[in-house]
């Protein structure tokens, strides 16, 4: 449950003129100045601990039965073996952002609970599922849907990145 998981905007355009690398590098890495000044200013956002609870509320829903057709709030899909930077297209961005102003995140969540608590306790998080859990994840995707809609009224493109999946971090 330690990984942070990023997503950053971009103009559109940029997405063409950088590699996937590149443009991961422009993600910050860790709630840092840089990952302040942007999120302030509303060109990204950063969850701690909540990612893989998320996607599962956001995927495992039976919303999206075929797994290749799947939410594309990361990236649709799964990233390039060796990548840990997935780019976002702002077509992309507009149907997540359709998405989630569509859904009813505590509902999702809701539907979710079992899944979510074996999730909770299977990757060892120091604090079990309890609906202050539940309301982080809540909180944390209407986030996530008012950032889409801000990239998608704009145009912009997404880059997404998880950061290291092996750091751990307590509750």
């Amino acid at each position: 449950m330690s990984v942070d998981h990023f997503w950053c905007r971009l103009p559109g355009p940029v997405v063409d003129t950088c590699s996937p690398e590149e443009l991961g590098e422009l993600v910050p890495r860790d709630r840092d100045v840089r990952y302040d000044r942007l999120a302030a200013a509303g060109l990204a956002l950063g969850v701690r601990r909540t990612a893989a609870l998320m996607e599962l509320a956001l995927t495992e829903n039976g919303l999206h039965p075929d797994p290749a057709a799947r939410l594309p709030v990361y990236g649709g899909g799964r990233r390039e073996p060796g990548t840990e930077t997935l780019v976002m297209r702002p077509d992309q961005v507009a149907a997540a952002s359709t998405f989630l102003r569509d859904s009813a995140l505590g509902e999702l969540v809701r539907q979710q609970h079992s899944v979510l608590a074996r999730t909770v306790a299977r990757l060892g998080h120091p604090t079990p599922w309890s609906e202050s859990v539940a309301a982080r994840v809540v909180n944390d995707l209407r986030d996530l849907r008012d950032f889409f809609a801000g990239a998608a009224a704009a145009g912009d493109a997404v880059v997404v990145r998880g950061s290291d999946p092996s750091a751990k971090e307590t509750a």
